[in-house]
């Protein structure tokens, strides 16, 4: 399937990987994509494009509807990330059955579902393939992704030509936890102070993602199928945050922190205030994140400090995945699709081009 000449539809397009998708598109290919909006001040980055907005969202029959016209290639990224778990699910997998429905009756010739690697839970094999069993867990977030991806084979058996990606650590350009969030939490303190960890991280560079979801379009042998993406090797996991600590003078960073008096590492009153800040957030979470973006502007100083406790040191609910030691495997991905991602340094330098350039990096 030739993807210069098919009409496009996006959902979650104000989010990371959808935005990229869009982006790309319209760069490398002419294709204007249909992008689902349901909040235009989040879309700030696919205005500068000359995309096709889609007021609504997958809940709203009407909108999907009007959304997806006759698209022929949908890319479904939006997903659940509200405060209620309950409307989360419903997003996530209400939301997929009233796409997937639409895209049957419209005839649509390829649906590529964004799963994610969360599906296989907390306990992991030294290797991962798409054959690995799924497993439910503490992660909600992965609970839900198993739940959809049950969607996606009821729907492949009515017809509708289903991919599914699960895809590893996407670092890159704007994503928000992997690039923003980890510098942040670098000169926050949260790692240089850390205990070493020797678990292996799976990163995948956001280009070699879309990549890879590219060739899900362009390639029949892709339909029905599942696919693991990520890069080609892993990497521990201390190697992966001092690759962003390497974009930050160690002396500037240390009086980055000092300037604040920040020491809150292996500090009794840091884990105090990390346990009273989490055990606050069950009852308070809505009004807490209002007075937090309040105090960000207010008291940006006391707004630092607070982030630089919630992120400081290796918490006893992240030692798990940094100490495990699995490889995802990307061998099924190379041998129907021909993916060739890159290696992680190359995805990195375009990467710390890109945090200098909008500042994330403090100048000396």
């Amino acid at each position: 399937m030739n993807l210069k000449d098919s009409r496009v539809f996006i959902t979650g397009a104000t989010g990371f990987i959808g935005g990229r998708i869009a982006e790309r598109l319209w760069l490398e290919y002419h294709v204007r994509a249909r992008c689902l909006v349901q909040d235009s001040s989040h879309a700030v980055r696919l205005a500068r494009l000359p995309v096709i907005f889609c007021p609504g969202n997958v809940l709203d029959s009407e909108s999907l509807d009007k959304g997806i016209g006759n698209s022929d290639v949908i890319f479904h990224c939006a997903y659940g990330s509200t405060a209620d778990q309950q409307l989360n699910s419903r997003i996530n997998e209400e939301g997929l059955r009233n796409l997937g429905e639409f895209a049957l009756r419209r005839g649509t010739k390829r649906f590529i579902h964004m799963s994610s690697a969360a599906v296989y839970g907390a306990n992991l094999p030294e290797v991962v393939t798409e054959g690995t069993p799924v497993s439910y867990s503490a992660d909600e977030y992965g609970n839900s992704k198993i739940r959809t991806e049950a969607i996606c084979h009821e729907l492949s058996v009515q017809g509708l030509p289903v991919v599914i990606i699960r895809p590893t650590i996407v670092f890159g350009p704007f994503s928000p936890i992997w690039t923003i969030g980890v510098m942040k939490r670098v000169l926050s303190g949260g790692w240089e102070f850390s205990t070493p960890v020797q678990g292996l991280c799976n990163p995948v560079y956001i280009d070699d993602l879309v990549n890879g979801l590219f060739l899900c379009v362009e390639n029949d042998t892709s339909i029905g199928e599942t696919f693991i993406l990520s890069g080609p090797e892993a990497i521990l996991w201390d190697n992966f945050f001092n690759s962003y600590k390497k974009l930050i003078n160690f002396g500037e960073m240390q009086h980055y922190l000092g300037r604040r008096k920040i020491n809150v590492v292996n500090s009794f009153a840091g884990t105090v205030s990390r346990l009273t800040v989490r055990w606050l957030r069950k009852f308070m979470e809505p009004r807490m994140v209002d007075m937090y973006e309040w105090m960000k502007i207010a008291h940006p100083k006391m707004a630092y400090n607070i982030s630089a406790i919630l992120h400081a040191t290796v918490d006893e609910n992240e030692k798990a995945r940094f100490n495990q030691r699995s490889l995802f495997s990307i061998e099924k991905a190379k041998k129907y699709l021909g993916y060739s991602p890159r290696p992680f340094e190359e995805g990195m330098k375009s990467t710390a081009s890109w945090l200098n350039y909008y500042e994330y990096v403090p100048k000396p």
